[in-house]
């Protein structure tokens, strides 16, 4: 059975595994590193850090006491905008619902917070990304020419609550 829960630090090592494995299925070659990066750096990104303007927090999803996907997300308060920074899944979990429920864990963080928009962006590179983000009501609202990766457009995508 998988449950979702906030991330601990605990976690950081299999997240790290979670990130790694997750964006190679559609980086492959582009990718910077050959292995996860250090448990500090997911530290750092992943611990909850809330201030009077700002809130970020991330959930992982856990079958068996592994860690198998993982969500970032953060919301501007006073602007009541959030952001999806990143999820990942890992490729033997993919297509079963894993992601959507990451996702729901993080559209509840956004309604109790009184979002009124949230965004992400995705590389064109990654389709099953892009259909995943429409799958949960996203639309894409403009295109980063050779943003992150010379030849790779991100879409911009958004969705109001």
């Amino acid at each position: 059975m998988v449950i979702i829960r906030e991330f601990q630090d605990s976690d950081a090592v299999q997240a790290s595994v979670v990130y790694f494995e997750s964006f190679k299925t559609y980086l492959k070659e582009r990718m910077d590193t050959d292995a996860p990066r250090p448990a500090e750096y997911w530290l750092q990104s992943m611990r909850r850090n809330t201030t009077a303007d700002y809130d970020n927090i991330s959930f992982v999803a856990e079958e068996d006491g592994k860690v198998i996907g993982c969500i970032t997300i953060a919301a501007a308060l006073k602007r009541r905008l959030g952001t999806l920074v990143r999820i990942g899944v890992m490729p033997g979990n993919a297509g079963k619902g894993v992601g959507k429920m990451l996702f729901a864990a993080a559209e509840k963080f956004w309604r109790e917070n009184n979002m009124r928009k949230i965004y992400t962006c995705v590389s064109s590179i990654n389709p099953g990304a892009i259909k995943f983000y429409e799958s949960c009501g996203f639309h894409t609202e403009g295109i980063l020419k050779d943003h992150f990766f010379e030849g790779v457009d991100e879409h911009q995508l958004a969705r109001f609550l």
